[in-house]
């Protein structure tokens, strides 16, 4: 649970230095972003962000609530737990909330990442939590996805030493929306020593149900207390810029990410636009069909152009150019479109976030007249 003035009490028994410590967000963290302006730039395909917005139930109720926001959420809460815990069949002690997944990357790195203690990822994968555990003073041993962009577990593995307390699983990947089967992951946890923890991150989870091999861990978890899984509202439910995300785990383990809650977060907006889009299944299910349909058109682009794409169970798509990438994302500014930054080692490869159809046609456009100079 979120650090509310219902848990600040039981919280205060830290003191004052685990809780500055718990606020510190320097902006350093976040240079993975390019800094890049998107300010009259018409199309955005960079932030894997729903273009269409939120649900209409959605949009009603942050009209609704707009009355509220000289109110502190504290009493939001308990309707955004219930619905969350409905959802995955948990009790509320077992969800946290954060400002988006991200800000539960950072409680994470705060709670498992220290000068003494190491992070494992894959590379490339989505780096914040790699970059909080940097500047927390962590060590972080990236390992190489495999040839089929899914996570290589038995390397993964391999690097886990006793100073490890943390794993990072991002599935789907970013950037290259690919799967690690559910089985295969499994089988990993069980083959992690006891002291370490695994954060399997599935902020794109609505996007890949159904496909082959892919499984929540939220919705059908692991009898394991040290199994993290954390969600977001920003991707498929469209609230990017409120900030909302939240974390199921048992109760030990949620209350030890929950010490490094940001007081009151998330914010009123936030809350209640989260609940409302949980309590709408129907606009739920028909944003994933729309998303899927702006995949699968992107993907018979694409082939219509020979170009490889990374098959893809994301929001996204990523593809080989034979182009230096840091100078194709320069000549798609010049056309008024962004698209996705680099992603070491694929230096050749873009990611490029789905947009509203007239977007993508403006994308493909751009696309012909670079490739046709």
């Amino acid at each position: 649970m979120p650090l509310s003035r219902r848990r600040f009490l039981h919280h205060s028994l830290l003191g004052a230095t685990g809780v500055a410590a718990a606020l510190a967000a320097p902006s350093e963290i976040f240079a993975w972003r390019d800094g890049t302006s998107r300010e009259g730039i018409p199309v955005i395909l960079n932030s894997n962000e729903n273009p269409y917005g939120p649900f209409a139930s959605v949009q009603r109720e942050l009209a609704a609530t707009l009355g509220m926001v000289n109110r502190y959420p504290d009493d939001q809460y308990d309707a955004l737990w219930q619905v969350i815990g409905k959802l995955h069949g948990v009790r509320p002690e077992e969800i946290t909330l954060g400002a988006g997944s991200t800000d539960i990357l950072r409680m994470a790195a705060q709670a498992f990442c220290s000068r003494s203690r190491r992070l494992i990822t894959a590379a490339p994968t989505f780096e914040a939590l790699a970059m909080y555990a940097q500047r927390n003073g962590s060590a972080v041993t990236q390992v190489p996805l495999r040839a089929d962009f899914s996570h290589d577990l038995d390397a993964m593995l391999a690097k886990i030493d006793s100073s490890t307390d943390l794993v990072y699983i991002c599935n789907p990947n970013n950037p290259t929306g690919s799967i690690t089967p559910r089985a295969e992951i499994e089988a990993f946890i069980a083959k992690v020593p006891q002291h370490a923890y695994v954060l399997v991150d599935e902020a794109y989870h609505h996007f890949a149900v159904g496909a082959s091999g892919y499984e929540s861990f939220a919705d059908k978890r692991v009898d394991d207390p040290r199994v993290i899984v954390a969600r977001t509202f920003s991707k498929i439910y469209g609230l990017a810029g409120l900030r909302v995300g939240y974390a199921v785990g048992t109760a030990e383990t949620i209350d030890r990410l929950s010490t490094f809650s940001v007081f009151d977060t998330p914010n009123v907006l936030a809350a209640r636009a989260a609940t409302a889009g949980l309590s709408d299944p129907a606009a739920l299910a028909s944003a994933v069909k729309r998303s899927n349909a702006d995949r699968d058109e992107f993907l018979r682009q694409a082939a219509s152009r020979k170009l490889k794409s990374i098959p893809s169970s994301a929001n996204f798509v990523m593809f080989e150019t034979g182009r230096p990438i840091r100078a194709l994302i320069e000549q798609f500014k010049q056309h008024d479109v962004l698209i996705g930054r680099p992603f070491p080692p694929y230096e050749k490869h873009a990611r490029i976030s789905l947009g509203t159809p007239d977007e993508m046609k403006a994308f493909w456009k751009a696309w012909d007249s670079i490739t046709a100079a």
